[in-house]
């Protein structure tokens, strides 16, 4: 009665997931309730992929406030090999130094005067990251019961897709939890006809339609109860009722009719299963420590054990015992009143106190049984250490803790508590909680420092995920009690130009108090101040603005020049500055591996979709927004969300893909001129590409109607697009506009209004201007459009390479419109030397034999970029398959 048989019923799911694992990255999600099947599809799945390094964890019900604890728990199997155990160990290290602890070494000597130690420590995320990148070949995180895991590991799973090519995801859960997943399957209750060959497994003989009938009407179909059931019977009992208590009766009475130590046992188990693994119950001291809890002496804690074994509660699984299924664990504990619950949590919680809380990991664990198990005079400041231990490397957790504190403290702590539960959520990306923890919090904090700074909490909540009206309310109301209000009058500003609304006198106001503006508060009075500028088209605002926030960032604690760095890099991205945001981006990385969060708001994952659009790597580009929209999106960060689906929109209007772009029109961003405006341009270039002009331009006439500064220069560029040559003079008019728009724009705005004015005027100089700011930064989409440009008003020798780069790029609309210059000047392309230098790289990967995954470990490529260089190697060498493109290798035709 193996628990193999579970798996009757799952051949075809078990396909599914195998097809998907040949498409790294992957996130599998398995979800269904408990005892459906889900940890021994998980099994299965591990055991078809021989090939795959499998590394197996598990979330465990009081895990919300242990950060990264499952992980922890899926890493572990590296400790094995010699060359993963100085990653492990790092990743140990670094979450006992968020603890304030010195660390320790492989041999359990205090690290403080190693070299390592010299330098500033990663945080835990940063390297459990790059541990899993540096492994050779593909490897298969799985983690069971992801419902249960805490908000810093959904966070990181999230994240890893983006950093770890070769990795597949698999998390099971009972309910779904917080996770863009790329492949959700939901597992359904065994059919009839299933059941039947279930209990044929389980007995082996066919049973009787009367028993089969009476143990799918009590099982529901489920093949744990189903299981269940069956021992049951054999044992002489019989499942009553379909009710789940019933069935949670049967499982105590078939599991523990013999031995009431064993069971006692069993609960100790249970409850301490909720924060750690058990397999260590038969180590030297661990059966005797937990014998005690039990109320058992050695020799009966040892004769229980082998009770529990004997009868199938426990059961090996290499490297230890565990519980035959969660269930049983979960079926005790819950038969525990609240009194012996909290009994054996506060015994559990002394014996982790007597062992010693040496490590950020032991002293969560203790405050997590203390927090289950003692007073209120006893856990609270037990949660307020956890918090404290946490909110730099595992914001998100800190977070949970501090609102259990909150629970608990008198009315007179609780608004600071809040204020700090509020900023630990901003600073993990989760707005929403922040506003709500926030706004509790303002109502609590008496007038001052902290109250204003929470204001400007929930109002950076509010802008981010679009909500501006309760942005503009909050300031509006917290305001006059502010101690200072600069940085809070700066937000004010930059949602009201998002709502179209100038405010000069906001600026003047911030101009005049940023000198006394508390060192805390300046970074998001300049953050706030740069995006500002840049929404108004104001660049020498947005660079003096940028100037002061990276001056101010060098003399900040790694926090502030965190934020400083990101911002500047999000703000240079955006005007187009592509070598600067790269450099701002790398110095704001090497502060991140020393901290736990990062990417406030989203801001990070934006600016990297921007700069590899603008390197031209749009397919990649693509591919990360696919999984940065998902995240953004279900964290609530709209704002961010909009605009990175504009991005998106760029690309696949320069390529061509007015249908995928149709579908991306129609999730509206946040109710706002400023994304309703950047949204209008980008609906009236889809309709240009359609050859719909009276559509194109009325979505223009809208966009300049109601968009600030930064979309009217775009607005402005397409509508000089949507002219043509039809109407040059009107086009030439445009062109002074837009050149008006742009003189105090952005240098991406600038080199637009070039590109026009090279255009309608026959001006090489203007085309010539933007042809070298492009090279100069490396913006190939932007060389192409100036070399076309340029061989528009003569200078044909520009075509050959501008259809070149446009072709690297996908940018079919523009490929063919070069193309027709190119024939009109007697220039036709030719197919061989459309191939670019990366395609050439993967047809010799190709030649080589490597695989699509091994050609995108090489060139740190996601997979759907290798598949679509090949399609584009075969449309222009006319070759079909892998086996062609090797043979025209060899035979010297590519």
């Amino acid at each position: 009665m193996g628990g193999q048989a579970v798996s009757v019923g799952r051949a075809t799911v078990l396909a599914q997931i195998l097809r998907a694992l040949r498409r790294p990255p992957q996130t599998i999600l398995i979800t269904g309730e408990a005892g459906i099947g889900k940890t021994h599809l998980l099994g299965a799945v591990a055991a078809a992929r021989h090939r795959l390094r499998v590394l197996r964890g598990q979330a465990r019900e009081l895990d919300e406030g242990l950060p990264y604890a499952p992980l922890v728990d899926a890493l572990e199997a590296l400790g094995r090999d010699a060359e993963g155990q100085q990653g492990l160990w790092e990743l140990y290290d670094a979450i006992d130094r968020s603890a304030g602890q010195p660390g320790r070494g492989p041999n359990g000597a205090p690290n403080g005067h190693s070299a390592a130690a010299a330098h500033p420590p990663a945080a835990p995320a940063v390297i459990a990251a790059h541990l899993l990148a540096a492994l050779p070949g593909q490897t298969l995180l799985a983690i069971d019961d992801v419902h249960h895991a805490d908000a810093d590991t959904l966070s990181l799973l999230a994240s890893l897709p983006r950093h770890v090519p070769g990795l597949t995801i698999i998390c099971t859960a009972r309910h779904d939890p917080p996770l863009d997943a790329d492949l959700t399957i939901e597992l359904a209750p065994l059919t009839r006809l299933e059941v039947t060959q279930l209990v044929t497994q389980l007995l082996g003989r066919t049973p009787s339609d009367e028993m089969i009938k009476r143990i799918h009407a009590d099982s529901r179909g489920n093949p744990w109860f189903v299981q269940e059931a069956v021992l049951t019977l054999v044992q002489g009992g019989a499942v009553q009722s379909p009710d789940p208590g019933a069935r949670r009766g049967a499982i105590l009475r078939r599991v523990f009719q013999r031995d009431q130590g064993g069971r006692e046992l069993a609960r100790v188990l249970a409850t301490v299963g909720r924060t750690r693994d058990t397999t260590s119950i038969d180590t030297p001291g661990t059966l005797t420590a937990f014998g005690r809890l039990a109320g058992l002496d050695a020799r009966k804690a040892e004769k229980a054990l082998v009770g529990l074994v004997r009868d199938g509660v426990l059961v090996y699984m290499g490297d230890g015992y565990r519980f035959a299924h969660p269930l049983v664990a979960e079926t005790l504990y819950a038969d525990l009143t609240p009194a012996e619950r909290r009994r054996l949590h506060s015994k559990i919680a002394e014996l982790l106190r007597k062992q010693g809380l040496s490590g950020a990991r032991r002293v969560l664990e203790w405050v997590t049984h203390v927090a289950e198990g003692g007073s209120a005079s006893e856990a609270l400041p037990a949660m307020l250490r956890a918090a404290e231990l946490t909110r730099w490397t595992a914001p998100l957790s800190a977070a949970h803790w501090y609102g259990r504190a909150a629970d608990l403290a008198d009315v007179t702590e609780r608004g600071e508590l809040l204020a700090r539960q509020a900023l630990s959520y901003w600073k993990g990306s989760r707005p929403q909680f922040a506003f709500e923890a926030g706004q509790r919090a303002l109502e609590l904090l008496p007038p001052g420092r902290r109250r204003t700074r929470t204001a400007m909490t929930v109002v950076g909540a509010a802008h981010a995920m679009g909500r501006y009206a309760p942005a503009l309310e909050v300031a509006a109301a917290q305001l006059p009690d502010a101690d200072d209000g600069t940085a809070m009058t700066a937000q004010c500003a930059l949602v009201e130009i998002e709502l179209g609304h100038e405010r000069a006198d906001l600026v003047a106001q911030v101009a005049q108090g940023l000198a006394d503006c508390p060192p805390e508060d300046r970074v998001i009075a300049l953050g706030a101040m740069t995006m500002r500028a840049i929404a108004a088209a104001d660049w020498p605002a947005a660079q003096n603005a940028i100037d002061d926030l990276l001056a101010f960032a060098a003399a900040s604690p790694p926090a502030a020049r965190l934020a400083s760095l990101e911002t500047a890099a999000h703000m240079m991205a955006t005007a187009g500055v592509r070598g600067r945001a790269v450099e701002l981006l790398d110095q704001a990385e090497q502060i991140h591996r020393g901290l736990g969060w990062h990417d406030l708001a989203g801001q990070n994952v934006r600016t990297r979709a921007v700069i590899r659009r603008l390197s031209g790597e749009w397919e990649q580009a693509l591919a990360d927004i696919e999984i940065a929209g998902g995240a953004l999106a279900e964290a609530g960060l709209m704002e961010n969300y909009g605009l990175i689906r504009n991005m998106e929109l760029e690309i696949l209007i320069d390529q061509g893909r007015y249908d995928e772009a149709d579908r991306v029109l129609a999730d509206e961003p946040p109710d706002g001129p400023l994304q309703r405006g950047l949204r209008a341009v980008l609906a009236g270039r889809v309709a240009l590409g359609r050859g719909d002009r009276a559509a194109a331009r009325r979505h223009v006439e809208h966009a300049l109607q109601i968009g600030p500064g930064d979309v009217r220069h775009k607005a402005l560029a397409v509508q000089a697009m949507v002219l043509g040559g039809a109407d040059l003079t009107a086009a030439r008019a445009v062109s002074r506009s837009l050149d008006e728009v742009a003189a105090t724009g952005t240098p991406r705005a600038q080199m637009g209004a070039d590109l026009v004015a090279g255009w309608a005027f026959q001006d090489k100089n203007r085309a010539g201007a933007a042809l070298e700011r492009a090279r100069a930064d490396g913006l190939p989409f932007e060389e192409a459009r100036a070399r076309l440009v340029l061989a528009i008003v003569g200078d044909t020798g520009q075509l050959a390479r501008a259809h070149a780069i446009f072709t690297e790029l996908g940018a079919v609309p523009w490929r063919e419109r070069t193309a027709t210059r190119l024939r009109e000047a007697g220039l036709a392309p030719s197919s061989g030397g459309a191939l670019t230098p990366s395609e050439r790289k993967v047809i010799e990967l190709v030649a080589g034999g490597k695989s699509n995954p091994q050609i995108a470990e090489e060139l740190h490529y996601s997979r759907k970029t290798v598949e679509v260089y090949l399609t584009r190697v075969y449309a222009k060498t006319g070759l079909r398959s892998r086996v062609e493109l090797a043979l025209a290798v060899e035979r010297g035709e590519l």
